[in-house]
């Protein structure tokens, strides 16, 4: 209960931030459509355990519109623990810092969970890309899988750009 209550402030933090943050039009100091695949740890009720290894990724198939494919496992697979499959699409805002470098996301789409029988249902999601270089990414991001019992989790983590 504890880290979804964590999970549901950092959630409720994104939100606030977003929300706060300018949406100036500095697309051209750093474009919207880059792509990239990264890993990193995943934070939230996870089979066992509250910590996993996450993997992510950002696919661009439109102006400020991305597919982000990832997943998020306790690495326990002895049949109670946990992988969780996501499959968003977002809307990737344009840069909000006067340097381009801090990007803003928002989207929804399908969870699947391996825990049990398993369960599918929808996503929200919401998080921010930082970039550090050109070729180095911080992402940062907050899930809410809605099947059975709702769960809420989050990732942290670091992707190699192309």
């Amino acid at each position: 209960m504890k880290t979804r209550s964590i999970a549901a402030i950092a959630l409720g933090l994104t939100a606030a931030t977003m929300v706060a943050l300018p949406m100036a039009a500095n697309a051209q100091t750093a474009p919207t459509d880059y792509n990239y695949v990264g890993a990193g740890v995943g934070i939230g009720s996870l089979g066992t355990g509250d910590f996993g290894l996450s993997v992510n990724s950002k696919f661009t198939v439109a102006d400020n519109i991305s597919v982000r494919p990832g997943a998020i496992s306790d690495l326990n697979f002895s049949g109670d623990g946990e992988t969780i499959f996501l499959l968003p699409v977002t809307y990737d805002f344009n840069p909000v810092t006067p340097n381009g470098r801090l990007m803003p996301f928002v989207g929804a789409g399908i969870s699947f969970s391996t825990e049990g029988d398993g369960a599918v249902g929808p996503l929200v999601t919401g998080g921010v890309d930082y970039r550090i270089t050109d070729r180095i990414v911080a992402n940062g991001g907050v899930n809410w899988s809605v099947f059975g019992n709702s769960q809420v989790n989050g990732t942290i983590g670091l992707g190699y750009t192309f």
